[in-house]
């Protein structure tokens, strides 16, 4: 398998992550910039990431997408895409550059505030390779039945799924990373999303729906009434809001699965007539045990225990 083109997205939307009730004893990290301005000893940690990645025999080249003001002086070791909007617009910057220099390849995003190291990486890549090709690959995180294991990043939401239908629900921590094929998605779609789950994170599933729901409506309806004038079948409105709430009614009730998370995650992302759709390779969420991968920094406990990775 070829070495993906990996992303570092390390803009900024200028607000810190909300840490719910319970957290009280934590401090949100008050910092624009994490990849810059957080670090292990003297060393940035996106400086750290970039040494992680180019070890790593199954990602590369590197980008960043973030403000060349702060990241240029640097002098970091990758292609540097100047953006500092929202996350849509910086991730649309990001996309733009990867269709215009690696068209026809897959495309990896790493969040700026996740520091895996090489050794995690190749992992990530062979599991890819098992599930190669597909549309969207995000793995899930399998959380530690002892909390001590996660550290400082133990009081991260969970959410429970069931990896098969019949089989019981464990616990599941976000992952950081993706592997998207771009001409199978629907990009507005994404941006869009993107944004809104990036605002609410670390928010109750109920909150989330209901943001996300009065988002995006109006903007469906406008798109399948174009559709319509087009003739067109107009799909959008009914797959994206279907499914998604299909997923929150799961998650509310703990019954939600792999395979039917991979299938709801397709009906809002993936293009109606995506060959990669059409075939049944749309989307892929594997399991694995690599914390690293949800251990994003929100807060100034969670930067104060980093520690350089070990990895060949």
């Amino acid at each position: 398998m070829e070495s993906i083109p990996l992303t570092i997205m390390a803009g900024s939307d200028h607000a810190p992550g909300h840490l719910p009730e319970s957290s009280s004893d934590l401090h949100s990290l008050s910092t624009f910039y994490k990849g810059a301005e957080v670090k292990v000893g003297e060393t940035p940690l996106i400086s750290l990431m970039i040494e992680q990645i180019a070890k790593s025999r199954g990602f590369g080249p590197i980008t960043i997408a973030g403000p060349a003001d702060v990241y240029a002086p640097l002098d970091l070791k990758a292609t540097l895409v100047d953006t500092n909007g929202s996350v849509a617009t910086n991730l649309k910057a990001a996309l733009d550059h990867h269709l215009k220099t690696h068209r026809d390849q897959p495309m990896a995003l790493l969040a700026y505030d996740v520091l895996m190291s090489s050794d995690d990486l190749d992992e990530l890549a062979d599991i890819y390779k098992e599930d190669d090709p597909c549309a969207v690959w995000v793995p899930l995180v399998k959380k530690p039945d002892r909390r001590d294991e996660l550290g400082a990043f133990g009081w991260k939401p969970t959410y429970r799924i069931a990896p098969a239908k019949g089989e019981a629900p464990i616990n599941i921590l976000p992952g950081h990373l993706g592997v998207l094929q771009l001409e199978a998605m629907r990009l507005p779609i994404l941006y869009e999303l993107l944004n809104l789950a990036y605002a609410t994170r670390n928010y109750p599933v109920a909150t989330r729906k209901k943001v996300m729901v009065r988002s995006v409506i109006g903007q469906l309806l406008l798109d399948d009434l174009r559709a319509i004038c087009s003739f067109r079948v107009p799909r959008l409105t009914a797959s994206v809001i279907t499914n998604g709430l299909r997923i929150a009614a799961h998650l509310r009730k703990g019954d939600l699965t792999i395979p039917d998370l991979e299938k709801a995650i397709g009906g809002i992302f993936l293009r109606h007539d995506s060959p990669l759709k059409q075939s049944g390779r749309g989307v892929r969420h594997p399991i694995v045990d690599i914390l690293r991968l949800a251990e994003d920094i929100d807060t100034q406990e969670e930067a104060a225990h980093l520690n350089h990775p070990s990895g060949s």
